[in-house]
Parts: C-alpha cells; structure tokens; sequence
C-alpha cells in the first residue's frame, strides 16, 4: 500500500500502538469457530517431470498401484497435457492424506482417493470405503479438492468438512 492511496498512513505507521492504519484498512477475521465444518486440510505440490520420470522407470504397474482406471483414462484424455494431469492427482492424494492427518500408507493408499471430472469438468473427489472410514475417524464426511498446475508443476488442496 502506497501513501498516496492512504495520505494518513504515514503518520499512523509510526505509530504502532495504536496501529489505526491497519485497523480502519484491513478487517478483522472472523473468530475461528470450532464447530465450522472444516475438520481437516492438505495441500501439496508435486514435479510433473519427478511423476512422469517415475512412471517411466517403473512402468505401468507403477500407475496402476497409484492411478484408479477411471484417474488414468481422464488423464489421457488431456493429452499433451497428461503428465499435468497425472501430477495434479498425485498431489490430491497426497493432500488427501495429510488432510486425514495420517500420510500415504497409515490408513489410505493412493487409490483410496480418486479424482474423477465432474459434469462440467471440475475435479470431483471420490472415496473408497477405506478411505471413508479414515474420514469418519476425525468427523469428516464430505471431501472437497481443488486443482491446478503449469507445465512443470502440479498443486492440489483438500479440505475434509462435515
């Protein structure tokens, strides 16, 4: 933020005790409620040349003990761009398990958590019974992903509501 567009605020930066610069500018947040909904979140990051250098050297075993038939076929379907695909869903399931709190291998494996296309091509989370009843242990009953990368990078979040 520039003086210009707040003229006062160089004389209440200098001021921090009182702060009233940041009190009339940024609002203050929402007391955090325990009961909200939200009772777990993940997120990760993942290499798409790290993923596709993986699945190179260790075939298609490698994909199916990590890729649902359904993740895989959506995968191929973006074509030059499925490697960003398959790098987006690693990055679910990894999100999906630290959402859970309990990481790859604890209570869920990879395919316990699918990401599918929805009607309009959103990504929709899918649970497998395994993957459910990790989710009943904190609460959980609704899984929402979000999606998104760039040539090199893949990125995905989870959040796990009531």
């Amino acid at each position: 933020m520039s003086p210009q567009n707040f003229p006062e605020a160089d004389s209440r930066e200098k001021d921090p005790a009182t702060n009233a610069l940041a009190a009339e500018v940024l609002p203050r947040p929402p007391a955090v409620r325990h009961d909200a909904g939200v009772v777990g979140v993940g997120i990760d990051l993942e290499s798409v040349a790290r993923l596709k250098a993986a699945a190179e050297r260790n075939g298609d075993a490698f994909m199916e003990k990590v890729f649902a038939p359904r993740e895989i076929e959506v995968c191929h379907s973006r074509g030059a761009h499925a490697w960003e695909s398959f790098a987006a869903r690693w990055a679910a399931k990894e999100a999906f398990s630290k959402a859970l709190g309990t990481g790859i291998g604890g209570s869920v494996a990879m395919t316990d958590f699918i990401v599918v296309a929805g009607n309009n091509g959103e990504p929709v989370a899918e649970v497998s019974p395994r993957g459910k009843a990790a989710m009943e242990k904190i609460s959980a009953t609704n899984a929402l992903v979000s999606l998104s990368h760039t040539k090199e990078f893949a990125a995905a979040i989870v959040l796990l509501t009531r």
